[in-house]
């Protein structure tokens, strides 16, 4: 009896976690929807993503500095790295996550949306399967499994049929569709990353400080060769919104790095994209960034999205009842 109720117990945490994972999901939709239009706003995405780095940094700069439990978080990892008790290259997720946001704003314009989204979305499964199969979060090793493997190629299918009716305007071009491919690798690692450096800093706004300096830097450094190559800014605007996606990312950063541990990549990534997609439904609905956003195909990605993970969980019910 009390091993069922301890399993009972551990599965409803493992639901909790899975809501978390689902609803920063569609915080990331909505950050998207942001950067998106102060993108267009300043006819430059670098420059937004920069914006949205500069805001979350500060913001989580105050939190972390202004409470001593966040700064002794943070001075914990330091430590950690000295000692040796983290690699260098283990605190080092927002350069990867600043190389995302780089990369998106350099590849979507010559492949278009959707080819950008699913070649992200098929690096990040097939990724997520060999990050949870080398032990890199602190989760442990996990087998790759045959219900693993479908629920990737489910997820997978249910972001084409969702990005379809923008296929017809994308470009098939190797190299940008190959650097997509590349930085969703880049996306799973990077959770794995700030997994295990939570472990040390045991707050998790420690972790995202980390991450959104070191992004960053990067997203900076793209910007100023951008310029360089002759690329221009246009004027700020007057929409005080456009410039909260750094709060949306902070959230985002803060959360995923808390809850990896107690689900895994691949579990994190397929909730993460369900929650996107029916954010991206709910978004589309109020706030269309254009006519004809919210589509059949949207919805019947999102649905079967819901119905893959919602199977995914019947079996794993099945197995701790068993």
């Amino acid at each position: 009896m009390a091993a069922k109720f301890l399993a009972f117990i551990k599965l409803n945490r493992g639901n909790m976690f899975a809501i978390f994972a689902v609803l920063i999901g569609v915080v990331v939709a909505i950050q998207s929807r942001i950067n998106g239009q102060l993108s267009v706003d300043l006819d430059n995405g670098l420059a937004a993503a920069v914006i949205s780095f500069i805001t979350g940094l500060v913001l989580v700069t105050i939190l972390v500095f202004g409470f001593k439990r966040e700064r002794a978080a943070l001075f914990r990892i330091f430590a950690a790295v000295r000692d040796k008790e983290l690699l260098t290259w283990e605190v080092m997720g927002g350069v990867l996550g600043g190389v995302f946001v780089a990369a998106q704003s350099i590849v979507v314009p010559q492949i278009g949306v959707a080819l950008f989204t699913i070649s992200v979305v098929a690096g990040q499964t097939v990724s997520s399967l060999l990050v949870d199969k080398a032990g890199l979060t602190p989760s442990g090793k996990q087998k790759i499994t045959k219900p693993r493997i479908l629920g990737a190629i489910a997820t997978l299918i249910a972001v084409a049929i969702a990005v379809f009716p923008d296929l017809t305007n994308s470009e098939f071009r190797f190299l940008p569709l190959t650097f997509a491919l590349i930085v969703g690798v880049f996306a799973s690692i990077q959770q794995g990353m700030n997994g295990r450096v939570n472990v040390i800093a045991q707050r998790p706004l420690a972790t995202a400080w980390l991450n959104f300096a070191s992004g960053a830097v990067v997203v900076l450094i793209a910007l100023s060769v951008d310029l360089a190559l002759g690329a221009t800014i246009g004027p700020l605007p007057s929409n005080f919104w456009v410039y909260t996606g750094g709060t949306a990312g902070l959230v985002f950063v803060a959360v995923s790095a808390y809850i990896i541990k107690h689900l895994g990549v691949l579990n994190f990534v397929i909730l993460n994209i369900a929650g996107q997609l029916v954010g991206a439904v709910v978004i589309d609905w109020l706030a269309p960034a254009k006519a004809g956003s919210l589509n059949g195909y949207l919805i019947f990605g999102t649905v079967l999205t819901i119905l893959s993970i919602a199977i995914s969980k019947l079996y794993e019910g099945r197995k701790v009842k068993a």
